[in-house]
């Protein structure tokens, strides 16, 4: 009986399961990866939205995507890093950890915005006080990576 893509091979007696075409052993069971597979689709969907829908940012969502691509299907990380749009926006990632001017204002207004809401909305002091400096630690490591 042959294996199906998402189980080891009935010789696999330590769970290492057979090299996949990315060169790594798959990591865990079968429903790790499914997991990781729907992480990866819902977090491709939002990064599609932030594309045309402003105040959502693409960039975080698309690197969620890809790494959690990469740990449970592995034809969906090759969909997405050779994609002609989103593929170039890895690779500036992994090779010199650079997020696109765009999106690193767009980032930045939106963190502005949700703050301005949290304090508008009558949330107490501290709690508005915590999430800024969340925020502005968030801000501060954006706006230090490289453009491009």
């Amino acid at each position: 009986m042959a294996a199906g893509p998402l189980t080891a091979p009935p010789d696999d007696t330590e769970g290492q399961g057979a090299i996949g075409a990315s060169g790594h052993a798959p990591k865990g069971g079968r429903l790790r990866r499914l997991a990781f597979h729907a992480l990866a689709s819902v977090s491709l969907l939002l990064a599609l939205a932030g594309v045309v829908l402003p105040g959502l940012p693409a960039t975080p969502f698309l690197l969620l995507a890809a790494w959690a691509a990469a740990r449970g299907s592995p034809e969906l990380a090759a969909r997405i890093e050779t994609h002609p749009r989103l593929g170039p926006l890895l690779v500036n990632w992994r090779e010199r950890r650079a997020v696109p001017r765009r999106a690193k204002v767009l980032a930045v207004l939106s963190m502005g915005a949700s703050l301005g809401i949290l304090a508008w909305s009558g949330a107490p002091r501290f709690v508005v006080a915590g999430v800024a400096a969340i925020l502005a630690c968030v801000a501060a490591y954006l706006l230090t990576r490289p453009s491009r």
